[in-house]
């Protein structure tokens, strides 16, 4: 079953007609008319017409000369005003989410002209709020050279952001959402909405949803005094809006590649590993029923083949028959000094075959010899030679899932390890947007993502290891995001929005080879039980002086793994404003339910087992 939770907020806002109103999808024109002498002009009719939909909406100017029209989805419009004695003014007004457009009107007699046509775009200006934002349309955002055509890669332009000391792996963020902290606030803070619904995990706080380029209108990033109704967030808050169709077809067909050919070679490995992204996808919108139904769907996939290379650490063969003569470093002198060759005075230590001699640092002692405390353990040899350890059977028959080494005869850095990670997303967007009168527009928008991610291992699949990813496993993810949404306008003075959002975060991540059973067929009880989500190589330290790491594990390769969780979001929004005088009353409410299932596997559940080389015996003057 999974958890839930539910919250809601109610926002009470009153301001003067013309005053700001944060709209999480859609924008404003204010205005003011007067005439030639500076006087307010009331009851003109202003007609605001969508040029890209063809649909136009009324309003009549308040006693005050003041309107404001409400509720415009962001593009290019017309504004038209009239009255009677004047001759009619005309503009051209660009609309953005969540700002508004100013256009005022100055009418002059029909006596003295035939109209007024004001032939550039009406400017935004941002004198009706304090909030400190950043707006990029739908054009500038594609002609920015953005790496993945990553859009939370904008954070980084806005002041005081800063890339976050470590990010989500890419299994648990396929999508691959930025962590940025914004004005000293926590990544977790900020807020990300599509469409004017949740877009940010409640529990990582990252965007479940990065949307495609070409399906952008608008991307807007404010980062301090925003209104009220977006209170959820305190760091930056992210907007996304996406593109309607219109009364014209319309589309977009786009390819990225980028390969290997001119890449060098690692420097430390001189190997240059195979590497080839491919980025691909388009868009399509235009009509379905002219001037009322419209629909808009895109594409996007890609595919990356990322080749890397590594050197570790394998035992070698000698090692694993027990001999670890190899690690053996300098001799142990009277009063703890360290030499490189034997010293006139030297501390001497027991052996297991009991003979007595020098102390040298690396020197392995038998745990099963001497006290608590370890005092009077002796130290391993066979045939008089040191370091020379019994292996157990069930850990020689462990050891060779492990490769050979492969660079060179020494013990440490002895193998270089080649291999290249598949990434594959495809992901949809469809939108459907239908005004069946001047006073009513609904839309619909649905997004699925789907990621799979394939990354070898150093060993090979069954004996894991580390990974020139930072990441080993298999990753299988499906992000999916819904926004219902409609406006309506009652009368003149009173209208309504509301909004339906719902989002579902799924990830399955599993160790490779997940199905076998190592440990238990090496002769390991307790490790792989009978349960699927112990399978798989449990995870191996073998720490300090000649260490290495195997298996599976967040400490080996990044394998937070086997990892299933769900996240479900639920979200209802509603606001009204109304209007009378010179006055304007916002207010409305936002309710949530949120349920979120996450089976943990910050501890590889097949077991992790640490080795350590902490001193295990004590020394005796000879």
């Amino acid at each position: 079953m999974l958890p839930s939770k539910w919250t809601a907020c109610v926002c009470l806002l009153l301001l003067p007609v013309g005053g700001g109103f944060a709209q999480a999808v859609s924008g404003n024109i204010d205005g003011t008319v007067v005439d030639s002498s500076g006087g307010a002009v009331p009851d003109a009719t202003i007609t605001i017409t969508d040029l890209e939909r063809g649909t136009a909406t009324h309003k009549q100017s308040n006693a005050q000369g003041n309107f404001s029209q409400t509720h415009l989805l962001a593009g290019s419009y017309r504004v038209k005003v009239e009255s009677p004695g004047f001759a009619p003014f005309f503009a051209n007004a660009t609309v953005q989410v969540d700002a508004t457009t100013r256009v005022d009107a100055d009418l002059y007699p029909a006596s003295d002209r035939t109209g007024v046509n004001v032939t550039t775009d009406t400017p935004l200006l941002t004198a009706d709020r304090a909030e400190i934002a950043l707006t990029f349309t739908g054009s500038e955002v594609k002609k920015l050279p953005l790496l993945d055509r990553n859009p939370t890669n904008l954070l980084l332009v806005v002041p005081g952001a800063q890339t976050n000391s470590w990010q989500f792996s890419i299994s648990e963020n396929p999508q691959q959402g930025l962590q940025a902290n914004i004005n000293g606030q926590f990544f977790t803070a900020n807020g990300f909405l599509i469409d004017g619904t949740e877009n940010e995990s409640a529990v990582l706080g990252m965007a479940v949803v990065n949307p495609n380029l070409d399906s952008l209108q608008d991307f807007k990033v404010s980062t301090s005094n925003y209104d009220a109704e977006f209170g959820s967030a305190s760091g930056a808050l992210l907007q996304a809006t996406t593109k309607s169709g219109t009364n014209r077809w319309h589309g977009s067909l786009f390819e990225f590649l980028r390969n290997s050919v001119t890449n060098a070679a690692d420097p430390f490995t001189l190997l240059n590993p195979p590497l080839r992204w491919n980025q691909f996808g388009g868009s399509v919108g235009g009509p379905i029923v002219k001037d009322k139904l419209f629909g808009f769907f895109d594409y996007q996939g890609t595919r990356r083949r990322t080749g890397g290379s590594l050197i570790t650490t394998v035992p070698t063969q000698a090692e694993r028959a027990g001999d670890l003569s190899g690690l053996l470093g300098g001799y142990i002198c009277d009063g703890g000094t360290l030499s490189s060759g034997p010293c006139s005075h030297a501390l001497m230590v027991t052996t297991t075959e009991g003979a007595s001699v020098a102390a040298r640092a690396g020197m392995v002692f038998n745990p099963n010899t001497g006290d608590a405390n370890g005092a009077g353990r002796e130290a391993f040899t066979r045939n008089g030679r040191v370091n020379i350890i019994p292996v157990a059977p069930a850990i020689a028959r462990l050891m060779n899932n492990l490769p050979l080494p492969n660079n060179g005869p020494g013990i440490f850095n002895n193998f270089i390890s080649a291999g290249s990670q598949h990434f594959d997303s495809d992901q949809y967007d469809a939108r459907v947007d239908y005004n069946p009168n001047p006073l009513t527009h609904l839309f619909s928008r649905y997004t699925i993502a789907s990621f799979n991610i394939h990354s070898p291992a150093a060993f090979g699949d069954l004996a894991g290891g580390p990974s020139a990813f930072n990441f080993t496993g298999d990753s299988v993810d499906r992000n999916q995001s819904l926004a219902l949404g409609i406006d309506h306008g009652f009368s003149s003075t009173l209208v309504t929005d509301a909004r339906f959002g719902y989002f579902r975060y799924r990830i399955r991540i599993q160790p490779l080879a997940a199905e076998t059973t190592p440990a238990t067929d090496a002769g390991l009880p307790g490790l792989n039980l009978a349960s699927p989500q112990t399978g798989g190589m449990p995870a191996f330290y073998i720490n300090g002086n000649g260490g290495f790491a195997f298996g599976y594990g967040l400490g080996v390769n990044g394998c937070d793994c086997p990892l299933r969780q769900t996240e479900n979001h639920f979200q209802f929004v509603n606001n009204w404003r109304k209007e009378w005088n010179n006055h304007s009353l916002k207010f409305g409410i936002d309710v949530r339910r949120a349920q979120e299932q996450r089976i943990p596997s910050d501890s590889h559940p097949s077991g992790e087992l640490s080795f350590s080389d902490s001193a295990t015996g004590s020394s005796t003057r000879r």
